[in-house]
């Protein structure tokens, strides 16, 4: 029997959206808009007297590979919970999530000439060369196949530095957690949860009282392990929000923009790129090279994001990008609702 004829027999799975998802990917989305900002908007990261800029360090160690792996990881999940469902979508379910990496390759390497270094294209490229393959691997050793792989790999992407090096381990785990069904074990046990976090989060306060800010630089593997350690301390200090009644607000402010997580993506780099265009000093707005002026601009960039999402939502169901992308890949066959967040 063949995985599609696998999917296709297995009983249908609960598709409604995963509200935690579209929080903790609208939560990355605003880390990823603050690690862009210095490279679009050409701000440099020392001052006059060649002194590292507070700023632009406090960034270096708060959002600096720490959103990545996040979104990443997401990623990676949003494929294994689409492909559950795939074998019922299309006939040919692999031909169709090929057609959606390209796509998104194509989307990438045009962002690229806005962007260089942006993650669209890498992701595209991991995705037809790790995820797609990796749904031929017989069901009953998929998890583990995909997990011990991905742990492997994130392993050695850490070691060699971090950045677009994490991706493919990221990618294979985040794939075997969405496959596994394993996202809504985990959210329905908090408790757990906490415990995972706590562990993260003590890994990362012994790396910061142990080293300095040169030598996180210097030796690039300490940076992106702290950013794998801090990501994972985010999102578990996002969901054990998500059981308080900080939940309604975090729902309001940051689900409308994980739901259009595309379209913000690139729309904030659209809209970086023209402010920079009407306003190419930001360092003469203030005395920390721009940042502060920089800042504002992203939370004004963040804020009306979220109000266009929040109606767009309203009124369409599905962001402009994700909706092209999904009619990409399914065609007009697209009468099941998107579990991917």
């Amino acid at each position: 029997m063949t995985q599609t004829q696998t999917d296709t027999s297995s009983p249908p799975r609960s598709r409604s959206r995963i509200a935690a998802l579209d929080v903790i990917r609208g939560f990355a989305l605003c880390g990823i808009l603050l690690v862009n900002l210095p490279p679009i908007m050409g701000l440099n990261s020392v001052d006059a007297a060649g002194e590292i800029l507070p700023l632009y360090r406090f960034l270096e160690d708060t959002v600096q590979n720490r959103f990545f792996p996040i979104f990443s990881f997401l990623f990676g999940i949003g494929f294994g919970l689409m492909w559950l469902s795939a074998g019922r979508r299309s006939e040919r379910p692999r031909l169709a999530l090929l057609r959606r990496f390209i796509f998104l390759g194509i989307l990438g390497g045009l962002h690229q000439l806005l962007q260089p270094g942006e993650a669209l294209l890498p992701y595209a490229l991991a995705g037809i060369i790790l995820l797609l393959p990796a749904t031929w691997i017989p069901p009953r050793w998929l998890g583990w196949v995909t997990s011990v792989l991905g742990g492997v790999l994130l392993v050695a992407g850490v070691a060699t530095g971090g950045g677009i090096a994490v991706i493919p381990g990221l990618f294979l785990l985040g794939f075997a957690v969405g496959h596994s069904g394993f996202v809504r074990s985990v959210l329905a046990h908090p408790g757990r949860v906490a415990i995972v976090g706590a562990l993260a989060l003590t890994v990362t306060i012994i790396g910061f009282a142990t080293t300095d800010y040169v030598t996180r630089q210097i030796h690039g593997w300490i940076n992106a392990g702290l950013g794998v350690s801090m990501a994972l301390t985010y999102v578990v200090i996002i969901l054990m929000l998500m059981r308080t009644p900080a939940e309604a607000v975090l729902k309001f402010v940051f689900a409308p923009l994980g739901r259009m997580a595309l379209s913000n993506y690139v729309g904030a780099t659209l809209i970086l790129v023209s402010v920079r265009m009407v306003m190419p000093d930001l360092a003469r707005f203030d005395d920390q090279g721009g940042y502060v002026a920089g800042l504002i601009v992203c939370a004004l960039i963040i804020l009306v994001q979220v109000i266009v999402s929040s109606l767009w939502l309203r009124w369409f169901g599905q962001g402009p990008l994700e909706k092209l992308w999904r009619l990409v890949t399914w065609g007009r066959n697209t009468g099941l609702t998107s579990s991917r967040g």
